[in-house]
């Protein structure tokens, strides 16, 4: 996606961990979260319809939560965990 840097840092059975670049005035498309989302802002304002985060912000996406993020002008870098909200833990 243009305006999207993205390092990603762990993988493992559906479950990711990346930190994104976002560029100034960028825009992703309407998408959706089966196993849910984390963010914390790293830097600059990341945002969607919901509201704007500035650094520092910790956003925390149940299952099957939808949002369309973007940017303005200070962009943001994220670090993005992805899909762990929606894994079943058997107790012991």
């Amino acid at each position: 996606m243009p305006g999207l840097t993205v390092l990603p840092l762990h993988s493992h059975d559906g479950i990711d961990t990346a930190l994104v670049r976002w560029a100034p005035h960028t825009r992703f498309q309407p998408h959706t979260h089966p196993g849910g989302e984390e963010i914390l802002v790293l830097q600059g304002v990341f945002s969607d319809e919901w509201g704007h985060y500035p650094q520092g912000s910790w956003l925390r996406s149940p299952r099957w939560s939808q949002h369309a993020p973007f940017t303005e002008a200070e962009g943001a870098l994220i670090l993005v965990k992805a899909g762990h909200l929606g894994a079943t833990f058997l107790a012991p």
